[in-house]
């Protein structure tokens, strides 16, 4: 088993998108590609690694075969060999290759011979002594410079070069030639383009807030335990396991270009609602740039950046998608954590919220309230700097203490079903839409200032929030309708309210026509 370490860290550490695009191809090329030209070029006899291709597990009928892939995905891969020193060699020069083509990106391999009678109790095995390597290896420290080198804001690593007056250390040269060797593997028509460049998203003056959207596939490794639970026998259980990992990667892939599409299709005269797209700078043609960069698509792991006003509705159309697809005729789902940073926000961090944020729906997702596990989504913006994670920080400004009680102001996180069964649901995002819709748009409508007033007398709890809805009901404003009883001051008798999450998120929001 080769694994590849402390990915997050290697593609999010920089700020220029550039790099992390191609920081997030080379993790992807380290065993897709790596990998395959190590074996190639260190295996002395036959080998198979076009596991893609094909679904039967041929190694242990074939003595011929010196070595064979049998998956790779979510950062590792899983190679059979027919001797330890094969493996080794192999694994020398993957390190090689790495070095050469991706510097500080590093990984841990563990080798484990077999008998080759029961592939999930094997599997087990392997698993558990990568963790127990992973766990005992010391932290690899980067090498430093020598003599007196100017170190990169970025890597801390040596700046080995200038390139129009900006400077790059080995590290992040590598990244940059990778992303711009990168294929754009979507579907695209000639007028539009992915960015590659932050500033490429759309943004405008004084609206210089991105969307990180961290979106994660529910249980998908508790699918594959429980496929190979019930298959001792290796050839059908390494069929088995390629399928699943080539269908989920279809309809995760197949949900982003669909999001494009969406993208695609709002799309009137250079702008997407109220966001006016970026035209691109080019002689040969014109072309504007969607407001939408993907960075990991591996499996069912998901992250990608656009502008902060489109962030909260494409992670709901992209769940809504992946509720509508099906793994070996069961339902799936997924759930997405949102960050709203402003643009030059440290990106790192930013991910790291995006991911708290998924953790918190899926905490929902995996609660006892129902039945199944569902699609949901939290969000958080950030206007200022925030320190500790992110359920300490929410506990600090989002709960409003009173003489009496506590009054809390998320609703969050949000459900993501279209089924009739959950369309009653309080939590369901179709509410988190109505009443939206009910505060800017239509007869009810309320003046911006007024929403202003009513999210900060929500924040300071219940007797200003009735004092200020008494006052615009004098005015004619009222609440827009909630399906759970709430009381006159818009909280439920829990002291939580649905209208702060709305409120908070009414710069950021831009709904899309659906198709």
């Amino acid at each position: 088993m080769f694994d590849v370490t402390d990915i997050q860290r290697y593609i999010f550490q920089s700020n220029r998108l550039k790099e992390i695009i191609g920081a997030s191809t080379l993790v992807d090329k380290a065993l897709s590609t790596f990998l395959i030209e190590a074996i190639k070029s260190s295996v002395h006899g036959a080998y198979k690694v076009e596991w893609e291709s094909y679904e039967h597990f041929d190694f242990l009928n074939n003595v011929d075969l010196e070595a064979e892939l049998i998956y790779t995905g979510g950062g590792n891969a899983l190679v059979a060999f027919r001797s330890k020193e094969v493996a080794k060699r192999v694994t020398k020069r993957l390190s090689q290759l790495l070095i050469e083509n991706a510097p500080s990106l590093h990984f841990t391999v563990v080798h484990h011979t077999v008998e080759g009678n029961d592939f999930n109790e094997d599997r087990k095995k392997i698993m558990t002594a990568l963790q127990k390597k992973k766990y005992e290896t010391p932290y690899k420290n980067k090498m430093g410079g020598f003599s007196i080198t100017q170190l990169s804001d970025v890597s801390q690593l040596p700046i080995t070069c200038i390139i129009d007056e900006t400077p790059y250390s080995s590290e992040s040269l590598a990244k940059m030639k990778m992303a711009s060797e990168k294929k754009q593997p979507y579907s695209l028509d000639e007028r539009f383009a992915i960015p590659a460049e932050f500033d490429h998203l759309g943004r405008n003056e004084g609206e210089s807030y991105i969307g990180v959207v961290h979106i994660d596939g529910n249980e998908f490794g508790k699918r594959i335990k429980s496929v190979l639970s019930r298959e001792m026998n290796y050839a059908k259980a390494v069929q088995k396991i390629r399928i699943l990992s080539k269908e989920i990667d279809r309809i995760y892939k197949s949900a982003f270009q669909k999001v494009i599409n969406l993208l695609i299709a709002s799309e009137k005269k250079g702008k997407i609602g109220n966001i006016k797209l970026k035209k691109a700078d080019n002689e040969e043609r014109e072309y504007y740039y969607l407001p939408i960069r993907d960075i990991v698509i591996n499996g069912d792991d998901v992250t990608f950046v656009c502008d902060g006003r489109l962030a909260l509705f494409l992670s709901y159309f992209f769940l809504k998608t992946i509720n509508m697809e099906k793994l070996e005729g069961e339902p799936i789902s997924a759930c997405a954590g949102i960050a709203i940073v402003k643009a030059h926000f440290p990106f790192y961090r930013a991910y790291q919220i995006a991911e708290q944020c998924c953790q918190s729906a899926k905490k929902k997702a995996k609660s006892k309230e129902y039945d199944e596990v569902l699609s949901w989504l939290d969000f958080h913006v950030v206007s200022t700097g925030i320190t500790g994670d992110l359920e300490t920080t929410r506990r600090k400004h989002y709960q409003v203490a009173e003489a009496d009680s506590n009054y809390h102001l998320l609703w969050r996180p949000w459900l993501v079903s279209d089924t009739d069964r959950y369309s009653g649901d309080a939590h369901n995002f179709q509410h988190f839409i109505q009443i939206y819709q009910e505060f800017t748009s239509g007869e009810s409508k309320w003046p911006r200032n007024k929403l202003k007033q009513l999210e900060l007398a929500l924040s300071k709890g219940n007797l200003e929030t009735s004092l200020f809805l008494s006052e615009m009901e004098s005015r004619g404003l009222q609440l827009p309708k909630f399906l759970p009883k709430l009381t006159t001051n818009g909280f439920t008798i829990e002291n939580q309210t649905p209208y702060y999450d709305v409120l908070e998120m009414s710069d950021f929001f831009q709904i899309l026509e659906e198709v």
